[in-house]
């Protein structure tokens, strides 16, 4: 209701999402998005609204690449303020509010527990600082983190896109993708629970 009566019809979806990929056209838009991604993320905004952005401004493709680029190159810069940076401050940090368990876990499973926590609905930055506060070696976090990122980067892009698109008249089409975005979200909605569960048996016999 605000934004109608400070913006008027511009406030309509289908105009915003024409501004928006009018301005991904523009040269300087990839860098100012990778820019505002970090800037984001690091202040806890959460990732799937950037994944949002970036189907809505870009379509399915480029947007999943671009997003999922941004989310390893911001997540490798945290990982190195989490390794040599913060250090033992940031372990007694993380300690202190019951997040410590996160650090183990990601020490002693690696890739694999990489993967399967970053399906976790945890905050972006976090997982980053902990890995980086770990143990863990810098190669296993780049090939967990790489992998672990694709599934939301694949689905929320593709769901953003295909809202876009049928705001813009593609309905027919952009149903059948929202569809079958929707059941990938709940099936890794499922996943996660399962993980989240997995993860508490984990943390109590630690």
């Amino acid at each position: 209701m605000i934004g109608r009566l400070v913006l008027g019809d511009r406030f309509q979806a289908a105009t915003l999402i024409a501004q928006l990929r009018a301005l991904g056209g523009s040269p300087s838009a990839i860098p100012l998005y990778f820019l505002l991604f970090g800037v984001a993320t690091s202040l806890f905004t959460p990732a799937v609204a950037m994944m949002v952005t970036a189907g809505v401004t870009w379509g399915f493709w480029p947007g999943w690449l671009l997003v999922w680029a941004a989310a390893n190159v911001w997540a490798n810069v945290h990982f190195v303020v989490g390794r040599w940076v913060a250090g033992d401050a940031l372990r007694g940090w993380l300690e202190a509010r019951g997040a410590g368990w996160l650090v183990r876990e990601l020490d002693q499973g690696g890739v694999l527990t990489t993967i399967m926590v970053r399906q976790l609905p945890l905050p972006y930055p976090l997982v980053n600082l902990a890995a980086g506060a770990s143990p863990m070696t810098w190669k296993k976090w780049l090939v967990g983190n790489a992998l672990g990122l694709l599934p939301n980067c694949l689905i929320y892009t593709e769901l953003s896109a295909a809202l876009a698109d049928g705001a813009e008249g593609a309905r027919q089409t952009a149903l059948v993708r929202v569809l079958v975005a929707g059941v990938a979200i709940i099936g890794l909605s499922l996943f996660t629970r399962w993980l989240q569960r997995r993860a508490g048996r984990s943390r109590s016999t630690v």
